[in-house]
């Protein structure tokens, strides 16, 4: 009888345990909700499918959490999508746009989502000029989670 007593014991406390982890990370559903809808950003991110993913902060709430960004509920944003095979410059002061390859200053595509502005877009035959805004810039993956509400431009 003292052996069933200790086994009866043992399975209660091994139960005990397998649901005590559960019990702790439960979360009311309004900040399920807004965790959900949470989004970071890291001027470090690489380009994703040869883009560089640049999250206007137009529109979007700032959270107490650095780099973290409300896109509300439904969540919306806009994105600006720069091409990462593209050469970007931002304009000298005494060239027009494009013309005046001297003056004009090369921009890595996380400054110009950092800063946001008009820049020229060259490639091998033609300058383009592009506006990004001030953003920053967020991974494939973040998008892959609010790919709905999430509208695009490309540069």
């Amino acid at each position: 009888m003292e052996v069933e007593r200790k086994v009866s014991r043992r399975l209660l406390l091994r139960g005990a345990s397998a649901a005590v982890p559960a019990i702790l990370t439960l979360q009311s559903g309004a900040a399920l909700a807004r965790s959900s809808n949470l989004i970071g950003v890291n001027p470090r991110n690489g380009p994703s499918n040869g883009k560089y993913n640049c999250l206007d902060f137009n529109g979007i709430d700032r959270t107490d959490r650095p780099n973290v960004y409300d896109l509300g509920s439904p969540p919306m944003a806009h994105v600006t999508r720069i091409d990462a095979d593209s050469r970007y410059y931002k304009q000298g002061s005494s060239s027009g746009w494009g013309h005046d390859h001297d003056s004009d200053t090369e921009v890595s595509p996380a400054r110009m989502c950092a800063d946001g502005g008009t820049y020229i877009r060259k490639n091998r035959w033609r300058s383009t000029q592009v506006s990004v805004s001030r953003g920053g810039l967020i991974s494939g993956t973040a998008i892959g989670s609010f790919s709905s509400g999430i509208n695009f431009t490309d540069v």
